[in-house]
């Protein structure tokens, strides 16, 4: 085929370009056989092309393909007039951006913008059997603003499906527009028939958002929406919330939070998580999946700083919300039902590591206001205690020297610490006889956040010496085990570490909001700590062969203390004499698999802190995580035994997948969490069938322990049903 020639003939007085086999050209009409026209803004291709120059009229067959700014169409008759842009066309396939398209018997246009459809099929799908396609008796498509439907009827594969509109408007340009969005309808056994019909609206090029209120035929409208903000590339952030008026019982509940993150080309940064909630079970009863209190994240910061060459400065305040049920094993009839603990704000400065000869300083001041708030139930007053606190410190730290084989290292420092205000009683005492542990059932249940007690001024010294021995090793060349071949390399490193932090002669009434006042001294030491440290680190090295290096595959940390005098640890217990021999264990023999094992055994009481996982991972992207772990230490934690599993694995090229997520517990032997997902996914279908378990110590109206959901999720469209069983 030629180039597009603009001068052949009779042919400059054209408005176009042409190229093709043959052309004929008559008195008052031109004809193009297999062939192209192409002016700046349109490209025709066809069989057979007839120009009439009277009329501007053209008359397109066979294999015809138009292409202009946004617009692709295929179809197989069309007549035209060139210059006005206002035509008909027969047996037409439209592709809509971004990845829609579009099929119809008749269509008729007043521009390339503007058309109307009689008989239509659109679909997302690429396939010549798409996997759904949505049947329209008329369309209107205005591909600068909107698209209109009647009689919309929505086909899965050849199968007709009761998801009927009788009209609709949708946004058919690519660019942002507002518009309503596609329905979605869900039923459960305790909320009833559900059907959301988002709005989403445009506010400029930088902000938009979406409104999706959802109705319940038996609890009422979920009011719920999304605001969305990036003004420029540096600067974005979020606002979403939903909110309900249960009609079952009258109770208001609600989920909200706010997202903001503003990093600034001279380096300062600005950031906001603001996340709130009645409740946490909103997302259980109303949302998909699982959602326990555990997984629900409540906690709430703001953050303003920046870095400095030397140092850093920032403002942070903050908030982090528990509820408490009645399977906490601190539980009791007078403790809180919530505690908030609230940093209202805390200016923060650090001073980076400098030099000073073989040693580092660095230091750090804190300045804020602390805050815990009760809620003790419906019927008492919410306590709420607030207190001032500064704090300043520096840390000299650095090696000693090398003494023959042997390496020795310093910490050394220095802490002051003002409280406006200090706990009521003395709550944590190492006099206490309680078993070696503080336990607020057996007093007042909220003493340790009683916080209205005189001032004080906390003064601390702290220093951290550590020997550490010749780094012993050996080398396996050679060596075959366990699918492993080539060279091992075992390294042992043993160390001993003598750590004090002097006593505080009021350390039973500082409050314990954070590290600062539980662990002020070096490496996280406690008030009036004075132990010897004894320690080993493995490492065991392997490659495949001589020339390669060598990869760090197993490390082994194991580890106790001797406490001379007890101290209180940070949560809350006493510990004196040999503590507990902590193992870290880690091992990746490869990218594929990692075991990590955990153990804190107490060797007074003879209990322990277990945990092992594993997770392993395949070339076609299954995966598989499993959990074993154990709590028996601090009477403060939740006892637990347990185990956590998961993973995903593909079958049938992908098609089908099997998702799940369990944790079993062993004490109460019964799952308290758990979902399976049975998914088969096509590129333009998946359907999935969705057992949940959610064990709950509090109900609401809704609440459900077990579902089982039947769902399907259409290619551009998202769920367009979920239906719980049970």
């Amino acid at each position: 085929m030629r180039p597009f020639n603009p001068q052949d003939g009779l042919s400059n007085h054209l408005p176009f370009r042409w190229r093709g086999d043959k052309v004929t050209e008559k008195f008052d009409s031109w004809d193009l056989e297999t062939g192209a026209i192409q002016t700046d803004s349109i490209l025709l291709v066809a069989d057979r092309i007839h120009y009439t120059p009277s009329t501007d009229e053209i008359v397109a067959e066979g294999h015809i393909r138009m292409e202009a700014p946004g617009l692709r169409l295929r179809c197989e008759r069309l007549k035209m007039d060139w210059r006005k842009q206002v035509g008909e066309a027969q047996a037409l396939l439209l592709e809509i951006p971004p990845t829609w398209s579009l099929s119809s018997r008749q269509v008729s246009f007043t521009s390339l913008r503007h058309w109307e459809f009689e008989k239509v099929e659109v679909s997302p799908c690429p396939e010549e059997r798409p996997g759904w396609k949505a049947m329209v008796s008329n369309l209107k498509v205005d591909l600068e603003g909107y698209a209109t439907m009647q009689n919309l009827w929505l086909w899965i594969k050849d199968v007709p499906t009761p998801y009927y509109m009788p009209w609709i408007m949708y946004p058919a340009k690519s660019q942002r527009t507002p518009g309503l969005l596609p329905p979605n309808i869900r039923y459960g056994g305790a909320t009833g028939w559900a059907l959301s019909i988002p709005y989403y609206q445009t506010f400029g090029d930088t902000v938009d958002a979406t409104f999706s209120p959802e109705y319940y035929s038996k609890q009422g409208t979920m009011w719920g929406g999304e605001l969305r903000w990036s003004p420029e590339p540096t600067h974005q952030g979020s606002f979403q919330g939903r909110a309900i008026h249960q009609t079952s019982d009258g109770e208001n509940r609600y989920r909200y939070s706010l997202k903001e993150l503003w990093q600034r080309e001279d380096g300062w940064q600005f950031s906001a998580d603001i996340n709130q909630a009645s409740d946490t079970l909103l997302e259980s009863d109303y949302g998909s999946g699982i959602v326990t209190a555990q997984q629900a994240n409540y906690d709430s910061s703001v953050f303003v700083g920046k870095n400095f060459s030397w140092a850093s400065f920032n403002l942070v305040a903050s908030e982090q919300k528990s509820f408490f049920t009645e399977s906490d094993a601190f539980y009791s009839s007078e403790f809180p039902n919530s505690l908030k603990k609230q940093t209202l704000p805390e200016i923060q400065a650090r001073l980076f590591p400098i030099s000073a000869g073989r040693f580092y300083l660095d230091g750090g001041v804190r300045v804020g206001q602390m805050a815990y708030r009760l809620d003790l139930g419906d019927d008492l007053p919410e306590p709420s205690y607030r207190w001032n606190r500064e704090d300043i410190f520096t840390r000299l730290q650095g090696r000693i020297g090398q003494f023959g084989p042997f390496r020795t290292d310093l910490q050394l420092q220095g802490r002051f610490t003002h409280y406006s205000a200090t706990l009521h009683n003395s709550v944590f005492d190492t006099s206490i006889s309680n078993g070696g542990f503080l336990d607020p059932a057996q007093s007042a249940a909220f003493n340790p956040m009683w916080v209205d007690g005189d001032s004080a001024n906390r003064l601390l010294g702290s220093g951290r010496i550590q020997l550490s021995g010749p780094p012993l090793g050996r080398t396996f060349e050679n060596l075959k085990l366990m699918g492993f071949s080539g060279d091992l390399k075992h390294v042992l490193e043993p160390f001993v570490a003598f750590t004090e932090t002097t006593d505080y002669d009021q350390a039973g009434r500082v409050p314990r909001f954070d590290e600062v006042d539980s662990r002020p001294g070096v490496a996280g030491s406690a008030m009036g700590e004075r132990s010897l440290e004894f320690g080993m680190k493995h490492h065991l090295l392997g490659r495949p062969g001589k020339g390669s290096d060598y990869l760090d595959l197993v490390r082994w940390r194991i580890s106790t203390k001797y406490h001379f005098q007890p101290i209180i640890l940070s949560d809350g217990r006493i510990e004196s004499g040999w503590g507990s021999i902590d193992n870290d264990l880690d091992i990746e023999p490869n990218d594929r698999l990692r075991i990590s094992f955990r153990r804190s055994a107490a060797l007074s009481e003879g209990s322990g802190d277990n945990s092992l996982s594993a997770e392993y991972k395949t070339g076609d992207g299954s995966r598989l995580n499993l959990a074993l772990f154990s709590t028996a230490i601090s009477p403060f934690l939740v006892r637990q035994r347990g185990i956590q599993a998961g993973g995903m694995h593909r079958f049938m090229d992908d098609r089908l997948r099997l998702e799940f997520t369990a944790n079993y517990d062993l004490a109460l032997k019964k799952l308290s969490t758990g979902q399976v997902v049975l998914a088969y996914v096509t590129p333009c279908i998946a359907t999935n069938l969705k057992f949940s378990r959610t064990s709950l110590n509090a109900t609401s109206s809704v609440s459900r322990e077990n579902r089982l959901e039947l769902g399907f999720t259409l290619r551009n469209l998202g769920d367009l049903v979920t239906w719980s069983i049970f």
